[in-house]
């Protein structure tokens, strides 16, 4: 075996020079996220070496948060990561476009609808009465990154639903007179149902995190209850320091 097949780097250990050719390929898109890694027998034929060898660029590119392994499955591309500050006031779209990530957003819905009992007692919606539904697809590099519900207020009303695949809905609100001035947000971990697991192409039962943030504009109003799942195992991070503490959310380092 002479490790050349593919034209790999001859002057750096074996395992690194297919680690460096299998993260260019992800990033690329020759291996698009979610996609499976060819079988590692392909990968010995392929690049002329040992069964070792490749598994040593595998744990590499594991380790690095650029694959994963489903037991029982196979060996995927990971879905595309991202930090969520938690101590600031800014949208999910705009953590992502501060992070250079271009966010795709797929309205899916857009509906008046009797909320349910704990998000009409948030929203102080008087008895009988309806609120607007919006449900949003968040990706990235089409892979999706989470299924996002937000319900708005009577207080925010005047939404187009179809500005909302262009812009963050903080943006638009802002700029309809009511801009959002706080908020409250808890996240659990779950499991995504059957239906959640299908729009998010991902087998039923994979983790998310699921945040419920209540957004509210002058005086404390009401605006927004958002429920967002955003998919992956991801870890809760502090940065702790005299000055304060600096929370987010993101992928297992």
């Amino acid at each position: 075996m002479n490790g050349r097949r593919s034209g790999l780097e001859s002057r750096v250990p074996k395992y690194l020079a297919i680690y460096r050719v299998l993260a260019d390929r992800i990033a690329g898109g020759h291996y698009p996220a979610d996609a499976p890694l060819p079988a590692q027998r392909e990968l010995v034929e392929e690049f002329d070496v040992s069964l070792m060898t490749v598994r040593q660029a595998v744990q590499a590119l594991e380790a690095d948060g650029l694959l994963e392994t489903r037991h029982g499955v196979g060996t995927f591309v990971r879905q595309p990561g991202f930090s969520y500050g938690l101590t600031g006031l800014r949208s999910l779209a705009q953590e992502l476009v501060e992070q250079g990530i271009e966010l795709e957003t797929e309205v899916l819905g857009a509906n008046l609808v009797d909320p349910p009992a704990d998000v009409g007692a948030r929203l102080r919606v008087p008895a009988g009465g309806r609120v607007l539904a919006v449900e949003r697809l968040r990706g990235a590099g089409g892979s999706p990154l989470l299924l996002q519900t937000s319900y708005l207020s009577p207080g925010a009303s005047g939404i187009d639903a179809g500005q909302l695949r262009e812009r963050s809905l903080y943006r638009v609100l802002e700029e309809l007179g009511t801009p959002v001035r706080e908020a409250s947000e808890t996240i659990r971990a779950v499991a995504l149902t059957p239906g959640q697991a299908d729009v998010l192409n991902l087998p039923p039962g994979s983790p998310a995190l699921l945040s419920c943030r209540l957004s509210r504009g002058d005086g404390g109003v009401p605006l927004v209850d958002d429920r967002a799942l955003l998919v992956g195992d991801a870890v809760i991070t502090a940065e702790r320091a005299a000055s304060g503490t600096n929370l987010s959310y993101g992928p297992p380092s």
